[in-house]
């Protein structure tokens, strides 16, 4: 089985659409597909189809319902916030051996060809009040796919989560460039400007884009 970790340089850059798309792209090329989000914020319990997790069950092939959302989210919730900030105005207990066993299993018993772990937030966004999303990377140990989407500022952004990323020893599988908002700048002229400075694999997913060749169908 071949898992991958998919991270972002912000929030709402596109990582539920890339995760998507790549997890379509494979089952149409015949594989079996799983994915876990093992924490969600920002969505409530009439809103469960259009979450991240119900779209990446969908993209999977699934039924979403509030029993596989909770099969592959451990922790959700209504309140757009940070996942510790929610875990701690909602009285949940913020235990990070729980979020990472739950993933081990999730990763161990999937019995799928291609799986995706999608993280919450950024590279460096808090999971708990003592833990980021990449310390989790770090624990996990999975190749990373890394999303961004261009904005004024997202050239550093990118650079500085490619840094943090490669400091922690982690395998940047891909930058893929997004383009979440139509209206942006065109997604390869962040591709020119990242790769000026770092040496990465970059695909690109925005609209109109040929999406992710390479990865999609493999």
């Amino acid at each position: 089985m071949s898992a991958v970790f998919v991270t972002a340089i912000g929030t709402e850059i596109g990582k539920t659409y890339v995760s998507a798309r790549l997890l379509k792209g494979w089952r149409k090329a015949g594989h079996r597909v799983h994915a876990v989000k093992p924490v969600m914020s920002g969505f409530g319990e009439d809103a469960l189809l259009m979450s991240d997790a119900g779209q990446l069950l969908q993209a999977c092939g699934e039924t979403v319902s509030p029993q596989s959302v909770s099969g592959i989210c451990l922790h959700r919730f209504e309140a757009p916030l940070a996942p510790n900030v929610a875990m701690r105005r909602a009285g949940v207990e913020q235990d990070y051996g729980a979020i990472l066993d739950f993933t081990r299993r999730q990763i161990e018993e999937a019995g799928a060809h291609r799986m995706i772990v999608e993280g919450a937030g950024g590279v460096m966004s808090p999971l708990t009040d003592d833990r980021l999303q990449i310390d989790f990377m770090a624990d996990l140990a999975l190749p990373v796919i890394l999303v961004a989407a261009p904005y004024l500022g997202a050239v550093s952004h990118t650079l500085t989560a490619i840094d943090a990323l490669k400091a922690r020893g982690l395998e940047i599988e891909t930058l893929i460039i997004s383009q979440p908002d139509p209206a942006s700048p065109d997604p390869d002229t962040l591709a020119e400007e990242v790769l000026r400075f770092r040496q990465v694999p970059v695909s690109l997913a925005g609209h109109g884009a040929g999406f992710l060749a390479g990865h999609a169908s493999d």
